[in-house]
């Protein structure tokens, strides 16, 4: 048998598994992405402004949205920014800032060009005014007929009833202006600059911007509320007010620290605006395509998908309320959203259905989604899985042991890198030593050391992942270096005798290959996986870290598979950690599933291949593995319907599977038995079709006189 089994079928071993499985994960890519193909999924519509003109800033007031550029371009729409018309405006200067408020809409331009449209007005008032070698870099209305702007060392001029008036400060450049009411606004500059008012603007009072940002150009600030307001710099960073019972909003400053785009106080990104939504929503806008939001106050902060290049600039939000919102940017770029920018439904919104009909007709088109996202990350999850899974089994079952590597060298050579591994080892680790004393822990705490190494400037420094590879390189090396060093050639285990007890110790007997596999196994099969779904986006912040550099790296890609993978699965850093943490965990249960099935290959085929010219690869790879891929085909089948179920966890991390489809339905409608039984029986088809498959393959490729493989 072991003779026909290399010889005469070695080919169908592989073939025919592969085949099936390929046409199958094959056909799922090809559905998912002519699926995907019909609708992007931006939470950002674009729309034809009619110019071409840079538009650099974007107001709502009074049910109409005005947009301000170039030549003294003025664009408005009164349909929630879905078409614009030209406003006669009779200054041709770059109208590059602005304000509204009050029922009244003001922009200007740096040069000192200011217009103004009061409540109900129908054309635009021209008070510019002369500010001599002064520009303009901020304005603010105070009422609806008085206003603040802010300019070049310290320029500060107030407008009430045409009257203009100086109520400059000695400083440097002013660069924006925000007043809430009539009477508190706060003005930000060059070098940290933050000052405040009481008083409509007419004195200012300096405030002590954090530490961290206390030589940074603060470019924009927004209110909120008398107890809110958020602040930006042009490289990334996001400063938030605080007010004290006996303090004004303005007074304390913090600097927001991120959990995601990469971590830290910067998002490595030139920003331009910000606009703040809600209490705790906030929008940013940058260079570079870059457009992100925050629901929790700027401590998570995740980049939207836009339905333009990376090459597009954008300088201004303006939200009519929590959900309805304009972006402008270069070349007339107009882009409008319904829902915040996000890429699926939200708000809040009760839906009453009298007929199952029609509330299946609602919730249909959110479940496909759902369906067809959870289809992605399972699909790619499995190959992860599959090839972690096989990697692992392999290294499992080597039979290569430390000894067996060693007594192919010299003695001498031996103790050499024994020798080596010492040095090298002891550089790691005691890189490592001042880090380790100053996480401040002490006893049984040291056990989080190695979490705490990797962030060696504190709680909110930069992580650092490569000091957890000198911890675990160090230790290995140490520990392999004093083996190595006391080799004497016969590499037999140690007897020694304790308390009248005799123990015996074999270190030469570890299979190197054996014991990192085991190791992995052992970490993802003793954590949940809720929380290495945590870990691996929020901590890790794989998404962030692979799939950025790869979607960049298929940029301008026209293929129907490379813009699949570009656009709905690298784009979004959700579904690449969602991946990740479904492979990585079932990889390590799919590796003892293989060696299960590897053990319960006759030990005859591993002598029968080694005794024809194989070495142990070549015969793992021909002859024993692909034999217990088809043993390991019903076990297999059940991981992966449990990776399907397991699926449903990504919800947390906030990728729209089909769970959180049914949350979203269950928040609108109130029908909780009828959303989550339809998830239900959408997973049930789902898993009982992928059984139904697996369950034909296993049939298929049944191996003659093994009759374990080919169960019905």
């Amino acid at each position: 048998m072991s003779e026909t089994t290399v010889s005469g079928r070695n080919g169908l071993f592989v073939q025919p598994t592969t085949r099936y499985l390929g046409l199958l994960l094959l056909a799922i890519l090809l559905v998912s992405a002519s699926a995907d193909a019909q609708e992007y999924r931006s939470g950002w519509d674009l729309v034809e402004s009619g110019t071409a003109s840079d538009l650099f800033s974007v107001e709502s007031e009074g049910g109409e949205i005005w947009a301000f550029g170039d030549d003294g371009v003025v664009l408005v729409s009164s349909d929630g920014g879905q078409s614009w018309t030209v406003s006669d405006v009779e200054t041709s200067s770059d109208l590059s800032m602005s304000d509204s408020g009050f029922g009244t809409i003001l922009a200007a331009s740096q040069d000192g060009s200011v217009i103004i449209k009061f409540d109900n007005g129908s054309k635009w008032t021209d008070i510019s005014f002369d500010m001599g070698d002064d520009i303009i870099r901020g304005v603010s209305l105070t009422g609806n007929d008085s206003a603040v702007i802010v300019g070049s060392n310290g320029t500060i001029w107030k407008y009430d009833f045409d009257t203009w008036t100086n109520h400059s400060v000695n400083g440097v450049d002013l660069l924006d202006v925000s007043f809430l009411d009539s009477e508190k606004g706060i003005a930000v500059g060059e070098e940290g600059t933050i000052l405040f008012s009481e008083d409509g603007g007419a004195s200012w009072d300096y405030r002590d911007p954090p530490s961290e940002a206390s030589s940074s150009k603060i470019i924009d600030v927004e209110f909120y509320s008398d107890i809110r307001a958020y602040a930006i710099t042009d490289n990334g960073e996001v400063l938030k007010s605080s007010r004290e019972i006996t303090t004004p909003v303005g007074f304390l400053w913090d600097m927001l620290y991120f959990e995601s785009e990469g971590g830290g106080s910067n998002l490595g990104v030139n920003l331009t605006s910000i606009e703040v939504a809600t209490t705790n929503k906030i929008l940013l806008s940058g260079s570079e395509g870059y457009l992100s939001m925050s629901k929790d106050g700027g401590n998570i902060v995740s980049r939207q998908l836009i339905p333009t290049t990376n090459m597009s600039s954008f300088y201004d939000i303006a939200m009519i309320d929590g959900f309805n919102g304009v972006t402008v940017g270069n070349d007339g770029l107009i882009l409008v959203t319904e829902r915040a920018g996000e890429n699926e439904q939200v708000g809040f919104e009760i839906r009453d259905f009298s007929e199952f009909g029609s509330f299946v007709d609602y919730s249909k088109g959110m479940l496909i989604d759902g369906l067809f996202a959870t289809i992605n990350i399972v699909m790619f999850g499995i190959f992860l899985g599959f090839f972690l899974g096989v990697t692992l089994s392999m290294m499992k079952t080597s039979p290569t042991t430390l000894k067996e590597i060693a007594q192919k060298r010299e003695v001498i050579l031996v103790r050499i890198f024994g020798a080596l591994s010492l040095i090298i080892g002891f550089l790691f680790l005691n890189h490592l030593i001042p880090i380790i004393e100053g996480l401040g822990l002490d006893g049984w705490e040291y056990i989080f050391a190695p979490i705490g190494i990797i962030n060696p400037g504190g709680i909110t420094g930069d992580l650092q992942f490569e000091n957890f590879a000198y911890l675990i390189l160090g230790s290995s090396l140490l520990l392999l270096g004093t083996l190595c060093i006391s080799a004497n050639g016969e590499y037999k285990k140690s007897e020694r005798e304790i308390f009248g007890r005799s123990f015996s110790w074999n270190p030469w007997g570890i299979r190197p290959l054996n014991f990192i596999a085991t190791i992995y196994t052992d970490i993802f099969r003793n954590t949940p996986l809720i929380v290495q779904f945590l870990f691996i986006h929020f901590g890790i912040q794989i998404g962030a870290l692979i799939g950025d550099p790869a979607a960049e790296m298929l940029e301008g890609s026209t293929g129907l598979v490379t813009s699949f993978l570009r656009d709905e699965i690298l784009s979004n850093r959700a579904c690449v950690s969602a991946i990740f943490a479904l492979g990585l965990n079932s990889g390590a249960y799919q590796c003892e599933t293989i060696r299960g099935a590897i053990s319960a290959i006759p030990s005859g085929q591993m002598e029968a291949g080694r005794s024809i010219g194989l070495n142990y690869m070549q015969t793992m790879r021909l002859v024993i593995m692909p034999q217990a891929i088809r043993i390991c085909i019903p076990p297999m089948g059940n991981e992966m319907v449990n990776l399907v179920l397991n699926s449903s966890l990504a919800m947390v991390i906030g990728y729209s599977e089909l769970t959180r489809k049914a949350k979203l339905i269950n928040a609108v409608t109130f029908q909780v038995f009828w959303s989550y039984g339809m998830v239900l029986i959408s997973y049930f088809i789902v898993t009982w079709t992928l059984a139904l498959i697996l369950r034909y393959l296993e049939n298929k490729t049944r191996i003659p006189g093994l009759g374990i493989s080919g169960g019905s």
